[in-house]
């Protein structure tokens, strides 16, 4: 099977809209440097493990760190999709995450690829979030 972006015609188009709407929502607010509105678009649950990190474990250990990051940097993200599946409410992407880190205080800009993994859930209330991720540096 293959199930690469571009050859997934048995999924609902109205999901592969809201997942898409839902990367883009958290790259505007990257980018806007708003990382209180990444809450909303992460589960309860929340978890992600960045390459050569510890866990972030919850909505609130996730908005922090992009705290941090933001204070430090201007930031610009994009995914790539390569995969995209829905299973019910459950969905999963593999892609590639580019980002540019431009130091607020001067310095060298930072150009970042990396493998990503993202899983989704729908909520009873029938938005998309993001519920588990992992990063992995290296050739993409």
């Amino acid at each position: 099977l293959d199930f690469r972006e571009e050859r997934r015609g048995n999924m609902s188009s109205d999901d592969l809209r809201a997942i898409a709407a839902l990367r883009a929502a958290w790259t505007n607010a990257v980018a806007a440097r708003n990382p209180d509105a990444l809450q909303e678009l992460l589960t309860d649950d929340y978890e992600v493990w960045p390459h050569g990190g510890p866990p972030m474990i919850g909505p609130a250990a996730a908005t922090a760190a992009m705290r941090g990051a933001v204070e430090r940097f201007d930031i610009v993200q994009s995914f790539e999709p390569v995969e995209t599946v829905v299973a019910g409410d459950w969905a999963f992407e593999r892609g590639i995450e580019r980002m540019t880190l431009t130091p607020r205080g001067g310095g060298e800009k930072r150009e970042i690829e990396q493998r990503t993994m993202l899983i989704e859930r729908k909520g009873e209330d029938g938005k998309w979030r993001f519920a588990r991720g992992i990063t992995n540096l290296g050739t993409a």
